[in-house]
């Protein structure tokens, strides 16, 4: 292998997506990336997926189909094998761009400072029109402790963060890539990228649509473990409590980093706007109208600032039935 090329594990979690698998697994060795690592972590599918990954069985580094706990436990698997000194994970349904792992490692190489890049992605797939996400983030830094302002198919990170704080939390299977960037943020360097990585899929099976209102309860248990672990957080805290979005559980991150409380209440604003969008998707009236109000009293500059009072308006005119069919009819 050339030395000049810095090597990148891409993991795969798969189970019955064999719709999509093979377009999946062409968009990473298509990259022809001269020092790739490529690993299949299969769940035992019970679809045509194994007899996919036989066929590529020869360009893979490893592959197994067996039974496992679900998607964080298939990616732990793989990271358990990854030797490479980027990354990252690739679901069975996305795709990466022509170009990206190259493109990867010469940003790595070039900012060595750096420990972790997210670029865009473009949404297709589910009758939606083509669109390009993850660029003019605003409020970065701080959007990385409220949510995942990044498709995570364009996210890469130096393996030292997973050696140095450890394996995604598989008790989290729609939140571990949001814990694992708010350990990365609290600890390490990130950069932005202005560019597209990869496709990121939409379809009826994906978790982004089928099972969106489940990823509200493990964003708020790793957003209530971050306000347990910084300073300043006890009056949000027993507001976030006494309005139901926060998790009484044990355990906090490990860092040194200080906020100041403008900060601190940016940060709250942001989480409860990515959890307004969630509700906003679902269309559960009661929540949506319940962060409203938590919004405009808590934070009416977020509030006035990102027009919500537009968002209160269409909540009152349209009903639900009227809002799904023109969701429907313009994907």
């Amino acid at each position: 292998m050339d030395s000049a090329f810095p090597k990148i594990s891409i993991i795969t979690p798969s189970y019955n997506q064999a719709d999509f698998l093979e377009d999946t697994i062409l968009s990473v060795l298509n990259q022809n990336y001269p020092n790739l690592e490529y690993i299949i972590i299969d769940g035992k599918s019970s679809d045509h997926s194994v007899e996919i990954i036989r066929k590529y069985a020869d360009r893979l580094t490893y592959w197994v189909s067996e039974k496992d706990n679900g998607q964080s436990h298939a990616i732990n698997k793989g990271l358990e094998k990854a030797t490479g000194e980027i990354v990252t994970w690739l679901c069975s349904d996305d795709l990466y761009v022509p170009g990206t792992l190259h493109e990867v490692a010469r940003i790595f190489l070039q900012n060595p400072e750096v420990d972790m890049i997210h670029g865009k992605s473009v949404l297709f797939g589910n009758r939606k029109k083509e669109q390009e996400i993850g660029g003019n983030i605003r409020h970065l830094p701080l959007c990385y402790y409220s949510g995942i302002p990044y498709p995570q198919p364009s996210s890469f990170f130096r393996k030292k963060i997973f050696d140095e704080t450890g394996l995604l939390n598989e008790e989290l299977h729609f939140g571990m890539d949001y814990d694992l960037l708010v350990r990365t943020a609290l600890s390490y360097s990130i950069m932005h990228i202005d560019k597209v990585f990869s496709r990121y899929r939409l379809h009826s099976s994906s978790k982004t649509v089928s099972q969106l209102s489940k990823f509200s309860k493990d964003w708020m248990m790793v957003f209530s473990k971050f306000l347990r672990s910084v300073e300043g957080t006890s009056a949000i805290i027993e507001r976030m409590k006494k309005e139901g979005f926060y998790s009484d559980e044990k355990g906090a991150y490990s860092h040194r980093k200080q906020f100041t409380a403008q900060e601190l209440k940016r940060i709250n604003s942001l989480f409860l706007y990515h959890q307004l969008i969630i509700y906003y998707e679902v269309y559960d009236r009661k929540k949506i109208q319940h962060i409203l109000n938590l919004l405009h009293e808590m934070d009416p500059e977020f509030y006035a600032e990102n027009q919500l009072r537009k968002v209160q308006l269409r909540k009152m005119i349209f009903p639900p039935v009227i809002v799904h069919f023109v969701r429907t009819f313009r994907r």
